[in-house]
């Protein structure tokens, strides 16, 4: 079995600080480890990452995989819902076993080939809305078009809901994703009342002074900025399109009020690159559903309002 000395992380997505946190340092990935699964264990170069350099589906976020103690974890952290987590694991389970199996000849021979146990989990830290539960299991049967007999063809994701006071014995017992949740949290409730920009800057400048995870956003400040930014701007546009499929479901003769919807949530998530010069508002008005959901795409990935008006020339 290769140990995976060619996995490196994928550059080619903004990265996201819950990955910056588990993805770039043993230490805490094998802390998060313990956590999960109640073992102390303390020898960092027994783990091995193995992210792959490509992903399986469009913008794998917030990806640690690593090998430890016989085991291939892969954890992610997902600030919406999403039913189709076991899907999107099995199918990135089978690209890094496909990589780990040295010679894919192997497993035609008449002796098992043996490969590291899985496990998949899913930190969630949404609306409460959307998973009240602690903990929740997602089942890949779940998605198939007629029913299979129960336990065979099964690919499971278990979704942990990290929200303040859901897991605290975890969020205890893993110091690194209790400070993480602790920001997040703060990010949130100055975002009502705030800019994202300043809200961010707020948050981050309270855990320093509060000793929550203090080193790391000492180093990683304005790394930590743009990925929240890009963040946050990524779940508004998910919830635009949650709340605009509902509303299309409900009754005809909406779509004045949904275009206006769409252009403003466009506005805001443009505004937080600078100023938005007026021939952009005017043409964010004459063009159609599909093109003003790619400009919020483009809009919610670019670094700077420059970088987003040399896409859309």
């Amino acid at each position: 079995m290769n140990a995976g000395k060619n996995y490196q992380a994928n550059r080619e997505y903004k990265s996201t600080v819950f990955s910056k946190l588990f993805g770039e340092d043993k230490k805490n990935a094998l802390s998060l480890y313990n956590a999960v699964n109640g073992s102390n264990y303390t020898n960092v170069d027994d783990l091995t990452y193995t992210t792959l350099d490509d992903v399986v589906y469009m913008k794998m976020k917030n990806d640690v995989s690593f090998l430890f103690d016989k085991t291939l974890s892969l954890y992610e952290h997902q600030s919406t819902y999403n039913p189709n987590m076991p899907l999107r694991g099995f199918l990135y389970f089978a690209d890094l076993y496909r990589q780990l199996i040295k010679d894919n000849e192997r497993i035609y021979s008449k002796s098992i080939v043996k490969i590291p146990t899985p496990r998949y989990i899913v930190f969630y830290n949404g609306d409460k809305k959307d998973m009240p539960e602690r903990v929740k299991e997602l089942y890949l049967s779940a998605a198939f078009d007629s029913p299979a007999d129960s336990g065979k063809f099964e690919w499971t994701a278990t979704m942990v809901n990290i929200n303040p006071g859901m897991n605290p014995e975890l969020l205890d017992r893993c110091e690194t994703l209790g400070g993480y949740v602790t920001f997040v949290d703060k990010v949130r409730t100055y975002n009502k009342s705030m800019p994202l920009t300043d809200a961010v800057d707020q948050a981050v400048d309270e855990c320093v002074e509060d000793g929550v995870l203090e080193e790391f956003f000492s180093k990683h400040r304005r790394e930590v900025r743009n990925m929240v930014l890009t963040e946050f701007d990524e779940e508004k546009y998910l919830k635009m399109m949650r709340e605009e499929e509902r509303a299309e479901g409900r009754a005809e003769g909406r779509e004045a009020g949904l275009a206006e919807g769409r252009l403003q949530t466009f506005l805001e998530i443009l505004g937080d690159l600078g100023e938005i010069p007026p021939e952009i508002i005017e043409r964010a008005k004459a063009v159609d559903a599909d093109t003003l959901k790619q400009w919020f795409k483009l809009a919610a990935r670019a670094e700077s309002m420059q970088e987003f008006l040399t896409q859309v020339k």
